[in-house]
């Protein structure tokens, strides 16, 4: 239906009439919709497998779901043979047993919220589980050959639930009765970038519910030391939280009371994010000194990346909002501003490239074990 309203808009704009007649071919929407009523496989829960390859023939899902596939050459989608399709769905059909035992909850949304989900194999470590505005009630799943052998059921069950938490809040968004704003007014500590209210939302909703699952399946991860580094990684994961959450908050007070009575859930989303955060405080009271005073350095760190977000940003002529940010002082050369930003002065000079969108955590070694480097991704 979107695809035929885009159709109607260009043809408002001036396209010929043949825009509109090329996308009402109900031999090319009878395939696509064929395919999702007869996956390769049906998990017990439900939820139906298609593979990837499947939709290169059809010019409407095809580009849609190669917008959420790896943009490398690992992918490996068009191989996929029956012992992977078996691997696969397997693996994720023990993926959402473990949701539904840990948090039985996310499970009842995972499943009333997705029907299909576009399946596929890569090489390497890099698994890829993400969703589109697009496609909606499904995600794309591109598992690595290095999970699927490892079975590492945690990591895709909060992955999973993470894009679940995404499409069930673009349903959610396109329900209501009013939009929220378009500007691209609000930094984000995921992504280091400008980004819309609607954008914001999306992390402050979606990350939580990932980090939830993956502290939950904690006790589920052996030896100790695989434990401790997935500690690790969801306590850095975690740290960005804590300027996305006042983020998410002022956005939301700004939408004002009329639009809250239409979008009434979308007011908890901050406290969702705090509660993930009192969490990690929790998983921090059992850890030695040495790594706390690590992870709280992790926190500054997360801090400091944002002040110096907001200021590139503003050094580029925009506007950005955050609560927490004082107002900045442009230096006359405007080379260089001075920026209060969570209680500290920061002197940020216009940078001519980007740092590496990543922080690392040099893990303090248990006892037995080596130590190890904790990568967060944006």
């Amino acid at each position: 239906m979107d695809e035929l309203q885009r159709a109607l808009e260009s043809y408002v704009d001036g396209a010929s009439s043949e825009v509109v007649d090329d996308n009402l071919q109900p031999r090319l929407v009878a395939d696509d919709l064929a395919l999702e009523r007869h996956p390769v496989r049906r998990l017990a829960c439900g939820i139906g497998l298609v593979l990837i390859d499947s939709q290169e023939a059809s010019r409407i899902l095809g580009k849609r779901i190669a917008r959420c596939l790896p943009a490398d050459s690992g992918l490996e989608h068009a191989q996929t043979s029956d012992r992977d399709i078996d691997r696969i769905a397997d693996h994720l059909a023990e993926a959402i047993t473990l949701i539904s035992t840990v948090d039985p909850g996310s499970y009842q949304r995972l499943t009333a919220g997705l029907h299909t989900l576009y399946i596929g194999t890569r090489r390497g470590a890099i698994s890829s589980i993400s969703s589109s505005g697009d496609l909606p009630g499904t995600a794309v799943v591109v598992l690595s050959q290095e999970r699927l052998d490892a079975e590492d059921y945690p990591a895709t069950a909060a992955e999973l639930l993470r894009e679940a938490g995404h499409v069930l809040l673009r349903l959610y968004t396109a329900a209501a009765p009013l939009s929220l704003p378009a500007e691209l007014r609000y930094v984000s500590p995921y992504t280091h970038s400008l980004q819309t209210l609607e954008s914001i939302l999306h992390m402050a909703y979606a990350i939580p519910w990932e980090c939830a699952v993956r502290i939950a399946c904690l006790p589920f991860r052996a030896p100790p030391e695989h434990r401790a580094r997935e500690a690790a990684f969801v306590i850095a994961y975690a740290a960005r939280l804590i300027p996305l959450i006042d983020i998410a908050r002022e956005g939301i007070e700004r939408l004002g009371g009329d639009v809250l009575l239409d979008l009434r859930d979308i007011a908890v989303i901050p406290s969702w994010g705090a509660a993930i955060l009192a969490l990690v405080d929790r998983l921090l009271e059992r850890e030695p000194m040495a790594r706390r005073q690590a992870y709280y350095a992790q926190r500054r760190c997360v801090v400091d990346r944002q002040a110096w977000d907001l200021g590139q940003v503003i050094l580029r002529g925009e506007q950005p909002i955050d609560p927490r940010m004082g107002q900045p002082m442009l230096q006359s050369s405007g080379d260089g501003l001075s920026l209060w930003y969570d209680g500290r002065l920061h002197t940020i000079r216009k940078a001519t490239i980007r740092p590496p969108d990543t922080f690392s955590i040099q893990d303090v070694a248990l006892a037995g074990t080596s130590g190890s480097t904790v990568m967060a991704h944006a």
